[in-house]
């Protein structure tokens, strides 16, 4: 018999990050999961193993809204019950986890186990008759991530009572309900579990667990991703895949989160305050963060699409704007004054030769886009070199603790509609607001110039989206905010346009959705859409649709605030 093949690098990879990129989702968007798409679900799950071969699952597809709502009730009854067990934060945290997905999510499907399925006497369960119910959670196993693959999330709701559950949806009583899941296409996949991200509990280490021979006796021998083996300098399966990526982080949130309670402060007292605390205390991996070091990072590039007259302004007021940001007259140079704020601006695709201007990054791709309603935005390599000039940036401007990011560009909430329609699947009409205050005639050319894009190109991701009809300051945003990721450096983003760049970003590497921090919402329209994709609350909400930073400069002050009042105020031990 020959010995079956390896599967391929990419197979591998691909089998590797459904297993470390499935996520318990609790955020929907309303569309419904087609049915080959389920269909193919079903069968990876039907394909598991089980003892005997038993195969005792079923599957119980739920749609029906009034079903649904009825077993909402019986969950949230439960919840409350649970909730008590806890105490103080903990109850807190607890009573916040969402039971709004059986509603939102387009179907619930409940897996159930029949341990008569293959009669009296099956092969294996002689000694274990539970082994038809851990078979079935080998079947919700295979379904989660096939689910991951598909782009689909699942959200497994494990508080409920099987014999509620019997009676609301008619289960014979001999069944055992085993996982009662939501599914639909999320809001987004979070680079981590939601209860690392809450600070409920941290990832163990590995090396602890494994035992060799004899219970108790260690081995030390294997090479484990999280460090707590002996180091290998093998290839990991993929970059968000690696279990050390948050483990330390997320320990030292819980730090900064006991600290915070133990303040001379009443629990809590400084609300969302605390939170960005915390937040920072996971990325920067320390307890009491910092942000001492924080910049402006402005990319400025012109439009092809600005053809189409989408915009209230002509093209060249991009460069007159970059002349402006240079001689420091523009309300985010005030801004950074006010702040303190070095303040950088990259020309990566302005329409105008700068001729060495002094104080500009020059770092130009192309003298503009082309237009998106007639072909491609830019080139795969012109994207890779954006891409590559928001990196560079970063890099330049050394150690950081906070980077707050803006960008120039007249047309460019046209371009930054498209890629969120693309990466939201949503329609131009959903999502093209006024930008710079235009009119209805200019609002209709705009909302068409976006429809004719995505219906010429048809992106599937990040990478198609930023190619066909985004601009190179854009893409400079999505390299920047990766490469600040990778320094542990938190990203402040300002308005929709960061916000959709915030969108490719994450799609293409999800531990950036970590360093992100939202430091307002903007009067654009779809923002509001942005935002709730990315899973961010904005620090701030004044109306502002200015850009080029303003609003995350603006929030840079409550994130030296929230890292002073970590590092300068007592706990009740230390004040006696």
């Amino acid at each position: 018999m020959q010995a079956a093949a390896p599967f391929s690098e990419a197979d591998t990879r691909g089998l590797y990050r459904a297993i470390y990129e499935r996520r318990d989702i609790r955020n929907y968007r309303p569309e419904p999961v087609p049915d080959d798409v389920l269909s193919r679900i079903l069968e990876a799950a039907h394909h598991a193993p089980s003892v005997g071969l038993m195969q005792p699952w079923s599957f119980l597809i739920l749609r029906d809204r009034a079903v649904r709502a009825r077993v909402h009730a019986h969950f949230a009854d439960v919840n409350a019950r649970a909730a008590e067990v806890w105490e103080g934060d903990r109850r807190d945290t607890y009573s916040a986890l969402k039971l709004q997905g059986i509603l939102d999510a387009p179907l619930n499907v409940l897996v159930t186990c029949d341990p008569r399925r293959a009669g009296e006497h099956v092969l294996g369960r002689f000694t274990m008759p539970e082994t038809a119910e851990y078979s079935t959670c080998l079947a919700v196993q295979n379904l989660w991530l096939a689910a991951r693959a598909e782009g689909v999330g699942v959200g497994w709701m494990s508080l409920a009572e099987p014999e509620a559950l019997r009676t609301i949806l008619g289960v014979p009583e001999h069944v055992v309900p085993v996982a009662y899941l939501t599914m639909g296409y999320p809001v987004a996949f979070p680079p981590r579990p939601m209860l690392e991200n809450v600070g409920w509990r941290a990832r163990e280490a590995l090396q602890p667990l494994v035992h060799e021979d004899t219970w108790g006796r260690p081995h030390h021998a294997l090479p484990f991703a999280d460090g707590s083996g002996t180091a290998t300098d093998g290839p990991q399966p993929t970059p968000s895949a690696q279990v050390d990526d948050g483990v330390a982080g997320a320990r030292q949130a819980e730090h900064a989160r006991t600290r915070l309670d133990e303040l001379t402060k009443p629990p809590g007292s400084l609300g969302r305050l605390e939170d960005l605390i915390v937040s920072l205390a996971r990325l920067q991996e320390r307890p009491q963060p910092r942000c001492d070091r924080a910049a402006l990072l402005l990319f400025a590039g012109d439009h092809g699409v600005s053809a189409q007259k989408v915009s209230a302004y002509r093209p060249d007021v991009t460069a007159k704007m970059v002349y402006q940001y240079l001689a420091g007259g523009a309300v985010v140079n005030a801004l950074c004054r006010e702040q303190q704020l070095p303040f950088t601006v990259v020309d990566v695709g302005v329409d105008h030769d700068f001729e060495g201007a002094p104080g500009l990054t020059h770092a130009k791709v192309r003298r503009g886009t082309r237009d998106f309603t007639k072909t491609a935005a830019m080139t795969a390599a012109e994207l890779d070199a954006a891409l590559r000039a928001g990196r560079d940036a970063v890099r330049a401007l050394g150690p950081l603790d906070a980077l707050a990011l803006g960008e120039m560009g007249i047309a460019n909430t046209t371009s930054a509609s498209a890629v969120v329609a693309a990466l939201l699947r949503l329609r131009a009409d959903e999502v093209v607001g006024r930008g710079t205050g235009v009119g209805e005639v200019t609002l209709g050319r705009k909302r068409d110039a976006v429809a004719a894009g995505l219906a010429l190109h048809q992106p599937t991701d990040a990478d198609a989206a930023l190619r066909t009809l985004g601009g190179y300051e854009i893409a400079a945003l999505v390299g920047a905010m990766e490469e600040a990721r990778a320094r542990g450096i938190a990203v402040v983003l300002d308005g929709f346009i960061t916000g959709a760049a915030a969108l490719a970003a994450v799609d293409r590497t999800p531990a950036v959705a970590d360093a992100l921090i939202a430091g307002h919402v903007s009067a654009e329209r779809a923002h509001v859409l942005v935002l709730g994709a990315l899973g961010l609350a904005p620090l701030l909400s004044l109306d502002m649709c200015l850009g080029e930073g303003s609003g995350a400069v603006l929030a840079i002050h409550l994130l030296r605030s929230a890292a002073r009042v970590s590092a300068e105020t007592r706990t009740f031990e230390e004040a006696n």
